[in-house]
């Protein structure tokens, strides 16, 4: 068991240091917005940082971090974690963004079903947290099992949520292999994906009939991206609703210049973080922020760590025209065009839904 251990620990690692060799760090920087000061923000809470830090720590693996695992006892596990960051984070923007990104890296990778409750902190319209609890009220499957899940409060209030899950690098199932090609996609990282379950998805908005809210992370956070563009008229403009995507991969221009001429936006905040490779493709829109830490990351930890669990980051805003006309975003855009293209001619089609 420890030489196991011992060959995945060090396997990883080498494969950190590949990526990290090749990808140089300072072309995964993003442009900021030089006349706005970094924001520093601290996590209180030791038991959210040692669960946070949980991720890679046991034969390489994620814990239950941006991993999907069946046990319906993970379920209560990321449920503790939500409401141990009610009761800890006093701040409540930065407990807004801790428990939505818990939502998008763990919570959408639990094996949830009809009925199962969340408890959840949630935003009221005064700015203050307030615990209340969401029931999954569809299960969806956007295509060969990735799943996606609709939830509502219990009571009937507020915004029903819409969370997508991220890419589940797993070729042992049927969603995790669907997942990988979905962010090889030529149209775009999981716009096949969007187009398949975009029926379904308007379908459960138009029954709630109310302004909902998507969240999601990687590749959630870019079908999260689609959802809001093409459903905006379903989404909540109220900023105590905002949407979130985390670690997301930017959109085709031509939607990305959908959204800059949609008279009404619905409320949006992505973040984005410094070292990560997959935000640096397509283009960026709404209000990004990048997220860094003391230490440069590896491009694997910058897009998978929980980062509002660390005991300290920085916040910078993104400047949006800068980065999007950057050599670097670029470059790794048309680098996975041109890769993407490659592989979809040479069998990944057949693979692909009509």
């Amino acid at each position: 068991m420890k030489d196991d251990f011992s060959f995945s620990s060090q396997s990883f690692k080498y494969w950190e240091i590949f990526l990290s060799w090749l990808f140089k760090y300072p072309s995964r920087c993003y442009a900021l917005r030089k006349e706005r000061r970094a924001q520093v923000y601290e996590n209180p809470s030791e038991s959210f940082l040692r669960f946070g830090q949980s991720y890679r720590e046991r034969f390489a693996l994620k814990g239950i971090i941006c991993r999907v695992t069946p046990n319906f006892k993970d379920i209560d596990r990321a449920g503790e974690i939500l409401k141990l960051i009610y009761e800890n984070v006093e701040n409540s923007k930065l407990c807004e963004w801790a428990v939505c990104e818990v939502l998008a890296k763990v919570m959408a990778y639990r094996n949830l079903k009809l009925g199962h409750m969340i408890p959840l902190p949630i935003m009221g319209n005064d700015g203050c947290m307030v615990m209340s609890t969401y029931v999954v009220d569809r299960v969806f499957d956007l295509w060969n099992k990735i799943r996606a899940f609709g939830l509502v409060r219990s009571d009937g209030a507020g915004a029903p949520i819409l969370l997508f899950r991220g890419t589940d690098f797993s070729f042992m199932t049927e969603g995790g292999r669907a997942s990988i090609i979905s962010d090889l996609d030529p149209k775009g990282p999981g716009w096949t994906l969007f187009k398949k379950g975009q029926k379904s998805i308007r379908e459960w908005l138009k029954k709630e009939d109310r302004s909902a809210r998507v969240i999601g992370h990687s590749l959630g956070g870019v079908v999260a991206a689609y959802t809001l563009i093409h459903e905006g008229e379903w989404m909540s403009q109220e900023e105590y609703e905002s949407s979130y995507a985390f670690n997301f991969p930017g959109v085709p221009i031509e939607l990305a210049n959908k959204w800059n001429t949609m008279e009404e936006k619905p409320a949006f905040t992505g973040f984005v973080c410094r070292g990560d490779l997959v935000s640096k493709l397509g283009t960026l829109f709404g209000s990004i922020y990048e997220i860094s830490l003391d230490a440069p990351l590896s491009p694997v930890r910058a897009h998978e760590m929980l980062l509002f669990a660390e005991s300290r980051g920085y916040l910078h805003e993104v400047d949006i025209e800068g980065e999007n006309r950057s050599k670097s975003r670029e470059f790794y855009s048309k680098l996975q065009q041109q890769t993407s293209s490659v592989i979809y001619d040479f069998g990944l089609k057949f693979l692909f839904p009509n």
